[in-house]
């Protein structure tokens, strides 16, 4: 009596298997299952929901990223008399993590110090980031590298701003 119910059991799980059998109505082929309509699920119409075709493109506004630099707190320019030049850089546009890096230029056209800064902000926030230059006891004081100096900014690479501070004998 167990054979027999085993056999039984066997014939049904055998016969529930759809492998091997005619593919289903509306499809060549059995192994493609054709796809379902998405529905406005959370909406009470009844149209079916569609992806914006190719022609209508979505438009998403990327802000340009802008840059503003200013010398701060330079109020003697003698050599003998600076410590260090600070120059704020007042930057907006700029979405995710970017790179600013910034440039000072030596009177002579030589790059002098270049340094990075990771900044990490929405399109819409302006950030405001510090770069200083020491003087004192530096190259700077000790070679007399007096004159106009440029600083410039650069946004991954890219030339941002620039500014420019002189340093007197």
């Amino acid at each position: 009596m167990r054979a027999r119910i085993a056999g039984l059991s066997a014939a049904l799980l055998l016969s529930a298997c759809t492998e091997g059998t005619h593919p289903p109505k509306g499809s060549d082929d059995p192994g493609v299952v054709a796809p379902v309509d998405p529905t406005d699920v959370l909406g009470e119409g009844t149209e079916v929901a569609r992806p914006p075709s190719s022609e209508e493109e979505i438009a998403v506004e990327v802000p340009t990223p802008m840059g503003q630099a200013e010398v701060v707190g330079l109020a003697s320019r003698g050599l003998s008399d600076v410590s260090q030049v600070d120059v704020d850089l007042r930057v907006s546009g700029i979405s995710g993590k970017r790179t600013v890096e910034v440039e000072f230029v030596s009177p002579e056209g030589h790059p002098y110090q270049r340094r990075s800064s990771v900044v990490v902000a929405k399109p819409d926030a302006t950030r405001t980031l510090r770069f200083s230059m020491p003087v004192a006891g530096t190259t700077v004081a000790t070679s007399l590298m007096s004159g106009k100096w440029s600083v410039r900014f650069f946004l991954d690479g890219a030339p941002l701003t620039t500014a420019s501070f002189t340093l007197e004998p």
